[in-house]
C-alpha cells in the first residue's frame, strides 16, 4: 500500500474488528451469567416455598411464600434482561463485524483496481521504450510496423489513463464509506448503550419495587400470628 491514509485505516479497522468479536463474547459470557442469576433465583423461589409449607408460623409462613413468589418474579425478569443486554449489543456488534468484511472486500477492490493500472502502465512504457529503439534505428522496422505500434501506444494510453481513474475514483468513494462507516458505528453504538442503559434502568426499577412491596408486608405482618394445628 503506497497510501499512508490506506494503511492506517486497515489497520485501525482490523483492531476495530478485534476489539468487537471481544465484546461480543463479553456479552454471551453476561448473558451466561444473567441466565444463571435467574436459575438462581427460580432455585431459591422454590425453596422459599417449600419452607413456607413446612411452617407452622402462619406470619412467617406466609413471608416465607411472598419470599418464594418474588424469587420467582426476580427469575423472570433476570431472564428477560439477559435476553435485553445480549439483543442491544448482539445485532449492533454483528452487523459491524459484517460492515468490517465489506469495507474490507472494498480495500481489496481498490488493491486490484491498482494492480490494472500499474499492469497497463507498465506495458505502455513496454511500447514506448519499444518504439524509442525504432526512432533511434529506423531501420528496424517497417513503416507499418511503426504506424501499428503508435495506434497500439495510443490505445495503452486511453487503457492507462481509465484504469488510472478507476483507480482515484474507487479510492474516492472508499475514504468516502469509511468516513461514512466511523461515522454510523458512533452512532449506532450510542443508540445501543442507550436503549441497554434504558432497559436496564427500567428492570432494576421493578426490582427495587418488588422488594420495597415485599419489605412493606413484611414490616405489617403480626410475629405474634400462629398457624392452627389440624387435631
Amino acid at each position: 500500500e503506497k497510501d499512508e491514509w490506506f494503511a492506517r485505516r486497515m489497520q485501525e479497522l482490523d483492531a476495530v474488528e478485534e476489539e468487537l468479536r471481544a465484546l461480543l463474547r463479553a456479552l454471551e459470557y453476561s448473558q451466561r451469567q444473567r441466565r444463571e442469576l435467574s436459575i438462581a433465583h427460580g432455585e431459591l423461589g422454590e425453596a422459599y416455598l417449600k419452607m413456607a409449607g413446612q411452617e407452622l408460623s402462619k406470619s412467617l409462613s406466609n413471608g416465607l411464600t411472598d419470599m418464594g413468589s418474588l424469587q420467582q418474579k426476580l427469575k423472570v425478569l433476570q431472564s428477560r434482561q439477559g435476553v435485553a443486554d445480549f439483543a442491544e449489543f448482539q445485532l449492533t456488534t454483528d452487523e459491524y463485524i459484517r460492515l468490517i468484511a465489506s469495507v474490507r472486500t472494498a480495500f481489496t477492490a481498490r488493491g486490484r483496481a491498482y494492480g490494472l493500472w500499474q499492469n497497463s502502465l507498465a506495458d505502455l512504457m513496454k511500447r514506448r521504450k519499444i518504439l524509442e529503439g525504432y526512432v533511434q534505428y529506423p531501420n528496424r522496422a517497417s513503416p507499418e510496423r511503426l504506424s501499428q505500434l503508435k495506434a497500439e501506444i495510443a490505445r495503452a494510453e486511453i487503457r492507462t489513463e481509465g484504469n488510472r481513474n478507476a483507480f482515484d475514483d474507487v479510492s474516492q468513494i472508499l475514504k468516502h464509506e469509511v468516513a461514512r462507516f466511523d461515522a454510523s458505528r458512533v452512532r449506532d453504538f450510542q443508540a445501543a448503550i442507550e436503549a441497554y442503559l434504558t432497559s436496564l434502568i427500567d428492570t432494576q426499577e421493578e426490582i427495587v419495587t418488588l422488594w420495597e412491596a415485599y419489605l412493606v408486608s413484611l414490616r405489617n405482618t403480626d410475629p405474634t400470628e400462629s398457624r392452627q394445628l389440624s387435631s
